[in-house]
């Protein structure tokens, strides 16, 4: 799944530990990276944090976007 028509202003929802689900609202959408308070992937909707190893370079996180539609 991608996440390539979201853009600013959108609600996205945030899958935390597979489980609990967030509703965030969408700031901007630049290279590749939706930021919502957290930053995620545009193409696999993976949440990045380095700090953490989360992200598509890393193949795995802890949270994620799931589609609203």
């Amino acid at each position: 799944m991608s996440f390539e028509h979201i853009k600013a202003g959108d609600v996205v929802t945030r899958m935390l530990a597979g489980a609990i689900p967030m509703q965030l609202n969408v700031v901007a959408v630049k290279d590749g990276v939706i930021d919502c308070g957290w930053t995620f992937d545009v193409k696999t909707g993976m949440e990045i944090d380095d700090d953490l190893g989360w992200g598509p370079k890393y193949g795995f996180t802890g949270s994620y976007l799931v589609d609203n539609g």
